[in-house]
């Protein structure tokens, strides 16, 4: 690996820094490229990547160059920052890194306020007509709100960065209403009431002009991302494009874009006999959309679990949520710090599972249950973007072509 890629790994042992002066000091130093860019910023707990992608795939399919800056990876860094599908290249990396190192110190960024920045100088240099970016974190402090998009979007809000953004939903919706900018039409799904009651608030009082998803007819199913939770991701998506391309906008284009938008990780089909299916949920609402979704499987065999968690993010409740749904539960770690280990994670489980099993090692958890199964079962790896490495190892594949 470069010299220069492993001093941007190594930021992210600087975790977290909730404020956007070292955003805009950078985005001024690397002349300002998000003022030239027409920008979609997404906001919510979960579904953010989702709706990104499938909005940069309505646009794309509408003959427009789209950059998409998402985040975590699943196996490579250059899969956050795509135009028209294709990640970054480690080569423009590099030399922006090396033209740039200076300046991340003086201002001493963060990993995610270096890699927003990169996104937006990269989507600049290449020209896109519009960049759609997915809000690593929260809203109102996120490195991403020091850029003025044209549009903003919310998906479902909930409880999610406890630690971070507060712990009622009331605070984490008024982080993440942080995004709307005065003026800035800001659309979203249909939200809890409470939640509802916030963002509203927050948009008469900056002056944004927000409009809350009622029934889209028109809006097909995603077929390559199963669950209703998809399909309220792909009407938000289907609103944005529309109010992004005006009287271009074409509902046969769009209806095929909606229906062939590839996103991994969630609910991704991987093998058949056994069925195989990695889903990236690691907080109580994505896992009871996951539980949703894999409801409507009609699975004959046995239901194999294998499952990392992060500390702090309700372990315990979605651990009630999935016990129940399944026959074995193997228990593994992604070796970030802020995951449980197996061991730690089984002493969570305590009693409250007939078997359970340890497998530290994340390749073998996830061969040892494919090799176990029947031809009739149904395994599902769980919990993590950062299973994602094993997964592609395991299934020989990359998530690089979308």
């Amino acid at each position: 690996m470069h010299h220069l890629l492993e001093y941007l790994y190594s930021l992210e042992r600087k975790g977290v820094n909730l404020g956007l002066g070292p955003t805009r000091q950078l985005l001024e130093k690397c002349k300002n490229p998000h003022q030239d860019l027409l920008i979609v910023q997404i906001a919510g707990t979960n579904g953010k990547g989702s709706t990104a992608a499938i909005t940069a795939r309505i646009l794309h399919d509408h003959s427009q160059k789209v950059g998409l800056f998402t985040s975590p990876h699943l196996c490579r860094f250059n899969e956050r920052i795509r135009i028209d599908g294709r990640p970054i290249d480690d080569s423009y990396i590099i030399q922006w890194l090396k033209e740039h190192k200076g300046d991340l110190e003086e201002v001493s960024a963060t990993f995610f306020e270096v890699t927003t920045v990169m996104a937006l100088s990269y989507f600049k240099a290449h020209r896109v007509d519009v960049a759609v970016l997915e809000t690593g974190l929260g809203g109102r402090l996120d490195a991403t709100t020091a850029v003025s998009p044209t549009w903003t979007a919310l998906t479902p809000i909930d409880l999610d960065h406890m630690d971070l953004l507060g712990d009622t939903v009331r605070a984490i919706a008024r982080e993440k209403a942080g995004i709307l900018k005065p003026g800035v039409p800001c659309y979203s799904v249909p939200q809890t009431s409470w939640v509802r009651e916030v963002i509203q608030s927050e948009a008469d009082r900056v002056g944004a002009p927000v409009t809350f998803l009622r029934e889209e007819p028109a809006v097909p199913l995603p077929l390559r991302l199963p669950g209703s939770h998809q399909h309220t991701n792909a009407k938000l998506a289907w609103r944005l494009a529309q109010a992004i391309l005006g009287s271009d906008f074409i509902n046969e284009v769009a209806r095929e874009a909606v229906k062939t938008t590839v996103w991994p990780g969630r609910y991704h089909q991987l093998g058949d006999h056994p069925s195989v299916i990695y889903d990236v949920a690691h907080n109580p609402s994505g896992m009871t959309a996951f539980l949703d979704t894999l409801a409507g499987e009609s699975v004959r065999g046995r239901k194999w679990l294998v499952l990392a968690l992060q500390k702090g993010r309700k372990a315990e409740q979605m651990l009630d949520m999935l016990l129940p749904r399944f026959d074995t539960v193997i228990l593994t770690q992604t070796g970030i710090r802020s995951f449980y280990s197996a061991n730690d994670l089984a002493e969570l489980v305590g009693t409250s599972h007939h078997c359970i099993r340890i497998e530290c090692d994340t390749v073998s958890a996830i061969k040892g249950a494919i090799n176990k199964a029947g031809i009739e079962d149904l395994v599902v790896i769980l919990g993590s973007h950062y299973l994602g490495p094993a997964v592609a190892r395991i299934f020989k594949i990359s998530f690089d072509i979308l």
